[in-house]
């Protein structure tokens, strides 16, 4: 109840509405089961873990500028000796 109260001024879902701003976490909370369901299904094993490959679709999945910026300067940033890892 505290936090209801304390939280008051932040609840004007009347408003909400009228801007079409959704006042629910349902969407976010939908994507992210299927995220995981792709993720995380049967059969589906990830040595690193899957943080890389999230990056990757979120970058893929956002705007474009920052993307073509890090590939337009990721040429001048590597070295010119490669790190390889052994396989196990």
């Amino acid at each position: 109840m505290r936090y209801l109260g304390n939280q008051r001024s932040r609840m004007n879902y009347p408003e909400y509405r009228r801007w079409g701003l959704p006042i629910t976490s349902s969407h976010i909370e939908s994507i992210i089961k299927r995220i995981n369901r792709r993720m995380k299904g049967t059969e589906k094993f990830w040595d690193q873990g899957a943080e890389p490959l999230l990056q990757l679709v979120a970058d893929h999945l956002g705007p474009p500028q920052p993307r073509e910026q890090f590939w337009q300067t990721r040429p001048a940033k590597l070295s010119s000796q490669r790190n390889y890892h052994q396989a196990a």
